[in-house]
């Protein structure tokens, strides 16, 4: 175990959210902005994001880049009876993004991240709808941590110089 720890930094492996150099992709995560649609799923996409990306949960009031979010959430029926009535179902999301420097307007990377989950369906419509809302918050957690992820190993992968943003 030990000799592994050793071995990893020989190998180029470095953690996503260290320190290089003076700045982090940590750092650099906290100065993005959210776009997203005025919707339920764009306003949960964005909260979600702006939560896990800055330490307050707000945007920042200089933000270098704008993260452009366009969701697509749709649902599947999963188990259907004879009698034709659907007892599961899937709610998925899918989210192509941008991410674009503020200063000029140009995006600087694009991606899609996605999420997929299922809930049982009974004679209870209000507990249908509320099974197929948490649903939709699930996927909207689940996005937003994927597109943390990816814009992560974005910054990572860039220079930096100390003290200066990307």
């Amino acid at each position: 175990m030990l000799m592994a720890l050793l071995v990893l930094p020989a190998c180029g492996f470095t953690p996503m959210y260290a320190t290089n150099n003076g700045a982090s992709a940590a750092a650099d995560l906290s100065m993005l902005d959210v776009k997203a649609p005025e919707n339920d799923i764009g306003r949960a996409l964005k909260y979600n994001l702006l939560d896990i990306l800055s330490p307050s949960g707000n945007p920042p009031a200089n933000a270098l880049y704008r993260v452009e979010l366009a969701p697509t959430l749709y649902e599947e029926d999963v188990a259907i009876e004879r009698d034709a009535e659907v007892t599961r179902k899937n709610a998925v999301l899918v989210v192509p993004f941008r991410l674009v420097d503020v200063e000029t307007g140009k995006p600087v990377m694009r991606s899609v991240a996605r999420s997929r989950t299922s809930y049982n369906r009974v004679t209870s419509e209000f507990a249908n709808i509320t099974a197929s809302r948490n649903a939709q918050a699930r996927v909207a957690r689940d996005v937003a941590d994927e597109i943390k992820l990816q814009l992560g190993v974005h910054f990572n992968s860039q220079p930096r110089v100390a003290g200066a943003a990307l």
